[in-house]
């Protein structure tokens, strides 16, 4: 290729004109570059706080529920759940096509609907999560009990938290 670039050199010179004149296009229309450029989740999470019960009674007495509520929502392209002690979640995937929030209101109202909960939860909370962006995680270990391990995780995220440009800080585990 380089050969037939070097015997036809107006072949060449008219490349290098385009690939120019494709360079001025480009920074006279201004490309739009972004680093973290914003854009909108189609996924939409449902949490519900029991406390004191175990995955299974989780999974039996809420996400199964939620799962059958919004099994047939048009505009839902898969459902995803998690059980754990004290907590269930559903994670609802909108289609594509779709608008986020027009599926979100109907979520709420179907989640509301379900009259089979148990008594003692807390009122699920519906959103679409925000973006957020993971800069770094700390873990803390070591020879200790537990509870020792949680205070000190609580006094790592107290001190980070109070830093100057941190917006979030989350203790986990």
């Amino acid at each position: 290729m380089i050969a037939w670039f070097a015997r036809n050199g107006v072949a060449a010179n008219l490349l290098m004109v385009f690939i120019i004149v494709c360079g001025l296009y480009a920074l006279s229309n201004r490309i739009p570059l972004e680093v973290f450029p914003s854009f909108e989740l189609d996924v939409i999470n449902v949490q519900v706080a029991y406390r004191g019960a175990s995955p299974a009674e989780v999974e039996e007495t809420i996400t199964i529920k939620i799962e059958e509520a919004l099994a047939d929502l048009e505009g839902v392209s898969e459902l995803r759940s998690r059980a754990q002690e004290g907590s269930g979640s559903v994670t609802v995937e909108v289609a594509s096509g779709y608008d986020p929030r027009v599926v979100l209101d109907e979520v709420k109202l179907r989640v509301d609907r379900i009259s089979t909960f148990p008594d003692n939860i807390e009122r699920p909370v519906i959103s679409i999560p925000a973006r957020t962006r993971e800069v770094i995680s700390v873990v803390v270990a070591g020879a200790v009990s537990e509870r020792e391990l949680r205070l000190l995780g609580e006094r790592v995220r107290d001190d980070l938290a109070n830093l100057p440009d941190i917006t979030q800080v989350e203790l986990s585990g």
